[in-house]
């Protein structure tokens, strides 16, 4: 038994010792119970570093082609993994995530090394020593610093290690950040990798982010890093639907139905609107949405047999409608709600891209080669197609399926600009639009609030300028509005807070605190910020940052561009001459 063993058997004796019990802890005051929390999650954070740090080792010493040496088998386990789970008791997947945070917080020893922890005479610990400590596994840096993330050696990856070791990160953000953006495809990418991870880790700081929102804006930049990997991938998770009908012993029947992201928002986002009022939906309605919200309120079904009378009302309205050759008329016939109202987002450059390659793949297709992108070896290239955001999905619409389902009337587009604002979509009434609430579901994806889950369609529209300070504040525009669900938009009134915008970030003032970033969970936000349009934009001048009212002074001039779509009907957007911009869609007879 080494004496570091010993060490830490005796320290967990005292600390299992100091423990308070059931009834002392249900006894603490508010301020004494949130404070141990965080002290004991502190701890913890310490001594999961530290089982990271040893899955790390047993992995390595359970190599595979170490054959019978091989610490794994000598315990008689297959894997490191394997061996890790059976001493700790956790899971396969929380021990196989501890051997790749291990990995990370070695990675970080080795490009940030840290200074020997002082013995108790104050002198540094020998290195050669087992019974001192070394360089602590984890810690406690009090200012988080970008700049000592930026400049570090190593890999792409390196940054994020530091922060977990220094405790900027948990260990599960920085997990699920990893598992996010992936790994670059080859080495020229790195760099553009490592800029990605430093702003998501910015983001945790700033916004508060939770491991899965994190998940899902990694994922989202991925797909903007990588626009090769955001087709294979669409296309790979498309050609996984599937469906399954299940004849339960009681005589009930399952459905299994496995859809991509794209078609699940178009099921679901009229579903869930259907139930709203029942999960905690805004409370500014029309009259006749005031009625529906009451009705609802008075019925007797549960949330799940209101979802599944939904759907098989207008699954059967549909299909009777095929059925019997209607065709088309089927949507007109679904019952009320359940029509198409998914909005999709996307940038006038990404449009006009999406519509460039459907031309170009028209015309390679009619052996008209002569605007192909070649290859060095003269072969045609395919071009890359745009990219596309469904209203609450991190997993990108490629090009080819915005346009069909906007050809096809399934999908509304709503265009924004390079700083991530909605085009044309401004109004001098108090309340937002139904357009203009699609355009910010769009850009906020939900509640900006840090750690708020509740989605788009959940939230009310809160003003930044309030409109009775005024008559500079009596208009009604998306870049001076955010989303914000009931609770958080009651809780900043009552308590005098407020939001004020600095360009294209939105900061919460919140009395006695420090400002704090309201960091969007859109992946249209992800995209133009790995652009560098947004954020990078946020202090050029361009932009100002007044917190009365944010103004945005623009100057260009730009030639027309314009593109149709589809058949039957066409989108397209079209950019004037002269001082400004104007955008907007159109819809033509055919």
């Amino acid at each position: 038994m080494t004496e570091i063993v010993q060490r830490v058997r005796e320290l967990t004796a005292t600390a299992v010792g100091a423990l308070p019990g059931v009834d002392e802890l249900s006894a603490l005051a508010d301020a004494s119970a949130t404070a141990l929390l965080g002290e004991l999650s502190r701890l913890r954070r310490h001594v999961d570093a530290a089982i990271a740090v040893l899955a790390a080792d047993i992995e390595r010493k359970s190599a595979r082609d170490l054959g019978p040496a091989s610490l794994a088998r000598r315990a008689g386990v297959r894997t490191g993994a394997e061996l890790v789970q059976k001493i700790t008791g956790s899971t396969r997947g929380d021990a196989i995530k501890a051997v790749r945070i291990g990995g990370m917080l070695e990675t970080a020893h080795a490009v940030a090394p840290l200074p020997p922890a002082p013995t108790g005479d104050g002198s540094a610990a020998d290195d050669n020593s087992e019974t001192e400590p070394g360089a602590p596994v984890l810690t406690e840096c009090a200012a988080r610093s970008v700049d000592d993330l930026t400049g570090l050696p190593g890999a792409w990856d390196a940054p994020v290690a530091v922060a977990v070791r220094n405790g900027w990160l948990t260990v599960d953000q920085a997990d699920r950040l990893k598992a996010g953006l992936g790994e670059p495809r080859c080495a020229d990418a790195a760099s553009r990798w490592r800029q990605a991870a430093l702003g998501l880790i910015v983001d945790c700081w700033d916004g508060g982010l939770t491991p899965e929102d994190l998940k899902r804006a990694a994922t989202a930049m991925r797909a903007c890093l990588d626009r090769e990997w955001a087709a294979h991938n669409a296309q790979r998770l498309h050609e996984q639907r599937s469906l399954k009908r299940i004849t339960r012993t009681d005589g009930m029947v399952a459905y299994h139905l496995l859809v991509d992201p794209l078609t699940d928002r178009q099921i679901w986002a009229p579903l869930y609107r259907q139930l709203a009022p029942r999960l905690g939906g805004p409370r500014f309605m029309t009259d006749d949405e005031r009625a529906r919200a009451s009705e609802l309120e008075r019925d007797a079904r549960s949330n799940e047999q209101l979802l599944a009378d939904t759907l098989v009302n207008a699954l059967t309205t549909g299909l009777s409608a095929i059925s019997a050759g209607a065709g088309d008329a089927a949507r007109a016939a679904a019952p009320a709600g359940t029509g198409s109202s998914v909005t999709i987002a996307v940038t006038t450059n990404e449009l006009h891209q999406a519509v460039a390659a459907e031309n170009l793949a028209r015309r390679h297709q009619q052996d008209d080669h002569s605007r192909c992108p070649r290859a060095d070896d003269g072969a045609c290239l395919v071009p890359e197609t745009g990219i596309a955001w469904a209203e609450g999905s991190s997993e990108p619409a490629t090009g080819p399926q915005l346009l069909a389902a906007i050809c096809d009337g399934r999908l509304g587009a709503i265009l924004f600009d390079e700083t991530g604002q909605a085009l044309d979509i401004t109004k001098h009434e108090r309340t937002f639009s139904g357009r203009q609430r699609r355009a910010m579901a769009l850009r906020d994806r939900g509640c900006l609030q840090p750690g708020c889950a509740m989605p788009a369609v959940a939230c009310e529209g809160h003003h930044i300028n309030p409109w009775g300070e005024g008559p500079a504040n009596r208009r009604t525009e998306t870049r001076d509005g955010v989303l914000l669900c009931r609770f958080h938009h009651l809780n900043l009134h009552n308590h005098r807070a407020h939001i004020e915008r600095r360009g294209t970030n939105y900061w919460l003032h919140w009395p006695g605190k420090e400002p704090t970033r309201l960091v969007s969970k859109s992946a249209l936000m992800m995209q133009l910020r790995t652009e560098g349009e947004v954020g990078a934009r946020a202090d050029s001048g361009v932009l100002t940052d007044d917190p009365g009212r944010s103004t945005r002074t623009d100057t260009r001039t730009g030639t027309g561009v314009g593109s149709g779509v589809g058949s039957g009907s066409s989108t397209g957007t079209g950019t004037g001459t002269g001082t400004g911009t104007g955008t907007g869609t159109r819809r033509q007879s055919r």
